[in-house]
């Protein structure tokens, strides 16, 4: 195995060995004791061979990931019109060499289109002097436009549970209108576990790609509890890259104030399938004192025409081992914060539970089943959404009139609605 991981990484640099033929790169050779002496160039480039696409980004950045076949280094072109801007990574002072690559764009106008290009340059022996380079290779030229608070109204499309299945994820993004849909949420289990680098790609970031992100469509991940478990889960927030450096924030999207909830593991840190590596009650109990200080201090929720949570579990997941009390912290908050929707998945079917529920919830919960698709179109007065199954006929919806907004939001003030499709109670959503 290792004879021929290192016959394939010759084969990548060395493209006429490839041919069958015996020549080595031809390299530029450093001469002479002068530390500034030139370092060796080679002629070898590499090839990006995942992405470019874009993780989460706010209205004034943007993070960009892509892979290459070789160790390189790398950079964005970029700019509004023309390409006079760049961008690298820089961590601790030192340029990042590896084969996955995430640069962040920052100092953006909100609501402006700007075109890019993401570009490697091999490096082919990381010496302690004078490392030896290949050449640079820049991708083709693509484009997205930042998110904008100030727009009247925002499109994007939710789905959820797609469990590392290609041919899913191709069926749900033919089904799905890019042309009005300004972005993608998908609300978690991706996988089934997450064990490889290769089925992060293949089995959810290529399809997704491929199907209709391109290099322009944003992706804004809400982790379920499959995506936290298997022997490459801890790595997962390499490949989905957030600004907030956690999987739970905020975003300002036209009329909609978006918050992202993880809702962490289904079961509880003591069970022995975990064999106790895992700490969700500690990580929870921080992310619900988040978002009661969120819902404190931030003006734009306050604002906002609409706030739409977007999650995994419909039911807030696990926090403790009292889990009604740990479910009607997170539901009070939720009240105080003045949620007007929340959009989830994991149940694997559709289901709508109206406000005023046994859980006191005072906002409706869309449930988006597997293999389905829910577009969401929101403007200054009201947020209309339509889910479509794996058909591609209706199977439900509803739309939430926007309400009078208060200083201190008690959650006390009822939500004007209409539903669609079949309704269930917090009761049938917990079986």
């Amino acid at each position: 195995m290792a004879m021929l991981k290192r016959t394939t990484w010759l084969l990548a640099l060395v493209p006429a060995l490839a041919a069958g033929q015996q020549s080595q790169p031809q390299c530029t050779q450093p001469t002479g004791g002068d530390p500034n002496r030139p370092f060796p160039v080679c002629d070898v480039r590499a090839v990006i061979t995942r992405g470019p696409y874009l993780s989460a980004p706010t209205d004034t950045s943007a993070t960009i990931t892509w892979m290459t076949d070789v160790p390189s280094h790398s950079r964005v072109l970029y700019g509004a019109g023309a390409l006079n801007r760049e961008q690298l990574s820089v961590k601790d002072g030192m340029i990042p060499v590896g084969t996955l690559h995430s640069v962040r764009l920052t100092g953006l106008q909100p609501g402006r289109t700007y075109q890019y290009r993401v570009t490697a340059t091999p490096v082919l022996e990381l010496n302690t002097y004078w490392p030896k380079k290949g050449q640079e290779v820049e991708s083709a030229t693509y484009s997205f436009t930042t998110f904008d608070s100030r727009k009247p109204t925002t499109s994007f499309v939710s789905i959820s549970d797609t469990h590392e299945s290609a041919a899913r994820i191709d069926s749900i993004m033919r089904r799905i209108d890019w042309t009005k849909t300004e972005f993608l949420v998908h609300t978690g289990d991706a996988f089934n576990g997450v064990t490889s680098e290769a089925q992060v790609w293949d089995g959810w970031l290529q399809p997704l790609i491929k199907g209709g992100l391109s290099a322009s469509k944003p992706l804004l991940f809400a982790r379920g509890n499959h995506d936290t478990r298997g022997p490459f889960a801890r790595e997962l927030e390499r490949y989905v890259p957030i600004e907030e450096g956690r999987f739970y924030y905020t975003r300002e999207i036209g009329p909609v104030h978006l918050i992202v909830i993880d809702t962490g593991e289904d079961k509880h840190d003591s069970t022995q399938v975990y064999a106790r590596l895992n700490r969700m009650k500690e990580y929870r109990a921080s992310e619900l004192a988040w978002l009661r200080e969120h819902t404190r201090t931030s003006a734009r929720l306050k604002q906002a025409p609409f706030r739409i949570v977007v999650m995994h579990q419909p039911s807030w997941g696990w926090l403790d081992d009292d889990t009604t009390t740990a479910r009607a912290e997170w539901s009070a908050a939720a009240n105080q914060a003045g949620i007007d929707l929340v959009i989830a998945g994991h149940r694997h079917r559709y289901s709508l539970t109206a406000a005023g529920g046994p859980a006191g919830n005072t906002y409706p919960i869309l449930v988006v089943g597997q293999g389905q698709h829910a577009t969401v179109d929101a403007s200054e007065t009201e947020v209309r959404v339509t889910v479509f199954g794996n058909d591609g006929n209706v199977v439900g919806g509803l739309t939430v009139t926007r309400r009078p907004r208060t200083d201190t939001e008690s959650g006390s003030v009822g939500r004007a609605m209409s539903l669609s499709g079949p309704r269930n109670d917090e009761r049938q959503l917990a079986r």
